[in-house]
């Protein structure tokens, strides 16, 4: 399974926030830290409070931040809120399906989601994450040691 690159942003910008919680960051401080357009911060912000895992504040002091520690969000809510459904309806979400079809989807779908589901957003630095403006997105993610 391939994430998207909104999906990518998102988890960019999350762990940004992460390095700054408690405090709250503006999308524009967002945008040069991460090297994501400030277009594309916005919709991902907005995407990312409906999905209940930021908050926005408007005004002078405001700005966007974590609804709860970082080291209490895992990755793979994040993927959850961009991607399409995990796994089709018609292939029960269990390995005990007589179906060997069934099976054989929920094993892959297991697969890609148990790193996202153990890793926090505390484990990702946000440093490797970002990009400079015209540069392609990282290869992958580094984990704090």
């Amino acid at each position: 399974m391939w994430l998207n690159q909104r999906t990518v942003d998102a988890i960019r910008l999350m762990a940004e926030l992460s390095a700054r919680w408690p405090h709250a960051v503006k999308a524009a401080e967002l945008a040069e830290a991460t090297g994501i357009t400030f277009l594309n911060v916005q919709k991902t912000a907005h995407a990312l409070s409906r999905a209940g895992l930021l908050e926005a504040e408007r005004g002078r002091y405001g700005g966007l931040r974590l609804v709860r520690a970082a080291d209490e969000m895992k990755v793979a809510e994040i993927v959850r809120a961009f991607e399409p459904a995990d796994c089709p309806a018609n292939f029960l979400m269990t390995d005990q399906s007589g179906d060997p079809v069934a099976k054989l989807m929920f094993r892959a779908h297991r697969g890609f989601f148990q790193p996202l589901e153990e890793t926090s957003l505390a484990d990702i630095e946000p440093r490797a994450l970002a990009r400079k403006a015209g540069q392609a997105a990282p290869r992958s993610i580094r984990l704090r040691a």
